[in-house]
């Protein structure tokens, strides 16, 4: 089995609040943004230290070791259905309490899935972002990833050297900015870019530092939720296509599988996300482009 992963993060405002001495009367937004301030001024970037990221949302692609699409959708949806239940009692803020419970709940789901199944994984820069932040976040909650440190284990044919930590082996996982960058020659490529150039969707509706504008400032937590998984799953959906263009690359797909891949994506997409329209318009072309 092969997983295609993207998170949404948010701001850990409680943390901050702690960390730059702010004060935990202000919003969420206000707290963020002069969070923000203080860290450009800082390291002249806005960009937080990844343990000041809370997990908001997990998506995946999960294909077959053929690359055909299984399931396209999030992990943690009793989490986020129990977080809006209690979401109704909370007044203002947030409490620290109930987004613990469903970071935990979510991240717990996640972790559950991986230990036990251990895919192979495909990421956009999950090497340098997305799985930090899942493993320093499991600490908070004493949550276990035994699979992605596991090294030895002769079941899953992993070795010294061949593990989902080894950085130059695809074999466990595939960080295709990584590969694509001949890990670390490049490092301005990003997903949004590479994806136009090749023919791909690129970023739908919003890109991730919107994520915690569209959460925070939101009095429908529900909606706001639903928009940033679709735009979560997009981005994984973007992921997977840019992957299967990186085998054709390779030269271990061929053109008429790739097309039989896209044709079976177009089948899997869910109609009732806002992406849809997009993206079967967009496979739809590069299918008459291959004919």
């Amino acid at each position: 089995m092969v997983c295609v992963l993207d998170i949404e993060s948010v701001p850990d405002t409680h943390l901050l609040c702690a960390k730059f001495d702010l004060q935990p009367e202000l919003n969420e937004l206000e707290i963020c943004r002069q969070a923000f301030a203080l860290q450009k001024e800082k390291s002249g970037s806005e960009f937080l230290p990844i343990p000041f990221h809370r997990v908001l949302c997990i998506s995946s692609v999960l294909c077959d070791e053929f690359g055909s699409v299984i399931k396209i959708g999030n992990f943690g949806k009793k989490a986020k259905q129990t977080f809006l239940e209690n979401l109704q009692s909370q007044q203002n803020l947030i409490s620290k309490e109930l987004l613990d419970s469903y970071e935990s709940a979510l991240l717990a789901d996640f972790w559950e899935f991986f230990n036990k199944k251990q895919p192979s994984l495909v990421s956009f820069n999950g090497r340098g972002f997305d799985l930090i932040v899942l493993t320093l976040r499991c600490m908070r909650y004493n949550l276990s990833a035994n699979a992605l440190f596991e090294i030895e284990n002769p079941q899953h044919n992993k070795t010294k050297w061949e593990n989902y930590r080894s950085r130059y082996s695809e074999r466990f996982h595939t960080d295709l900015f990584e590969s694509l960058g001949n890990f670390g020659s490049v490092r301005n490529l990003n997903l949004d870019t590479l994806c136009q150039m090749s023919g791909i969707v690129g970023k739908y509706d919003m890109n991730g530092a919107q994520v915690y504008e569209c959460f925070f400032g939101s009095d429908d937590k529900n909606k706001a939720l639903e928009r940033i998984e679709s735009y979560c799953q997009s981005d994984v959906l973007n992921t997977y296509w840019l992957y299967l263009k990186y085998l054709i690359l390779k030269g271990e797909l061929l053109k008429n599988d790739y097309a039989r891949l896209l044709d079976e994506l177009i089948q899997k997409l869910p109609q009732t996300q806002e992406y849809y329209a997009a993206f079967s318009a967009q496979i739809k072309q590069e299918l008459e482009s291959l004919s």
